[in-house]
Order: structure tokens, then C-alpha cells, then sequence
């Protein structure tokens, strides 16, 4: 892992070091990519340029998103129907679409958010074939929020904030989750 870190600090400082942090966020919407860490890392070495990081994480992890949820579409053209006949009763996969439509909005949302992988999310969407344009909103604002709040932080505190968002990023978007889950119990 030292090694991965040390090639990645020389490649920020690289001419094509920014379209590297891109080309590794696109793929992020179809493959897993620890981008959270990237974008610390690439704000870190360089704070001057955090919110610029944050903004290409955004637009990247846009093209990133549209690409997974056309794999997803994909897939499902190829044969998810008869997949899912082995996996799960029509009736009932078609209730979950329902579902997922109706709540699309928080659901997205929260789920771009987590610290789940954006890729299951992103081909899961087109799989489902669950309205395109919400999706990309939601996933947009969720994610614009997590990487404009890494590099703010990164910014303002450095180094300190990067300790704390290796040891209590995922406990702190989890227990926000549980939160609200439970405030929307209540009421």
C-alpha cells in the first residue's frame, strides 16, 4: 500500500496527474475506486487546488454514473430478464422497481452518499431502469456534498482532517443514515 501511496504522490505533481484523478473517479461509476481516499489524497498534497479536485471528482463521477447506469441497461437488454427468473420472483422484482422509483430521490441519495460502492448503485439504476434524470440529480448532489466536504475540510484543517477521515468518515455518513432512518420512525 506505501508503495500505490508513494507512486500516486509523484503522479499528482505529474502534467497528467489531474486527468489520472479524473480517468480513476470515471471508472468509479462501473468499477470500485476508493475515491473518498484519492481525493484526500490529491486535495492533500496539493490544498491550493482541493476544490478544483472536487469539482473534476464531481463531473468525472458524472460521466462516471451515466457510463455504469448504461452498463446496467445494458445487462438488462442481454438477458436480465431470464436472469432474474432464477433469482427472484418477477412480481417481486417488479414491486422492488416500483419501490425504488417512488423513493428514488432519498434513496439515491443516501445510497451516493454511503460508503457503499457508487458502481452497484450506478448499474443497479440501469438495470432497474429507474428514471435517468432523477437519478443523475440525486447522485450528483450527494456526491458533489461528500467531495466538496472532503476538500473543504482538507483546505481548512490538512493533515489534521486527513486523520479523522480515515478513522471516522464511514462511522460518521453510517450514523447520519441511522439517524435520519430512525428521526423518519418517529414522527
Amino acid at each position: 500500500m506505501r508503495t500505490l501511496y508513494h507512486w500516486l504522490g509523484k503522479q499528482v505533481h505529474a502534467w497528467y496527474g489531474t486527468v489520472l484523478f479524473s480517468f480513476l473517479v470515471f471508472i468509479e461509476g462501473f468499477f470500485v475506486m476508493p475515491v473518498s481516499a484519492l481525493l484526500a489524497f490529491f486535495s492533500l498534497e496539493n490544498r491550493d487546488k482541493a476544490f478544483k479536485y472536487a469539482f473534476i471528482a464531481l463531473l468525472a463521477s458524472a460521466g462516471g454514473a451515466l457510463m455504469g447506469y448504461l452498463i446496467g441497461m445494458g445487462l438488462w437488454k442481454a438477458g436480465g430478464k431470464a436472469f432474474l427468473a432464477y433469482v427472484i420472483h418477477a412480481g417481486k422484482f417488479d414491486e422492488l422497481v416500483h419501490k425504488l422509483t417512488e423513493y428514488q430521490g432519498w434513496t439515491t441519495f443516501v445510497l451516493a452518499l454511503s460508503p457503499m460502492p457508487f458502481s452497484m448503485l450506478t448499474i443497479s439504476a440501469g438495470f432497474m431502469g429507474l428514471p435517468l434524470i432523477p437519478f443523475l440529480f440525486f447522485s450528483l448532489a450527494a456526491r458533489g456534498l461528500r467531495f466538496f466536504t472532503i476538500s473543504g475540510c482538507i483546505y481548512m484543517w490538512g493533515e489534521q482532517f486527513h486523520f479523522y477521515i480515515n478513522e471516522y468518515f464511514y462511522w460518521l455518513v453510517g450514523t447520519g443514515i441511522i439517524g435520519y432512518i430512525l428521526w423518519k420512525f418517529v414522527q
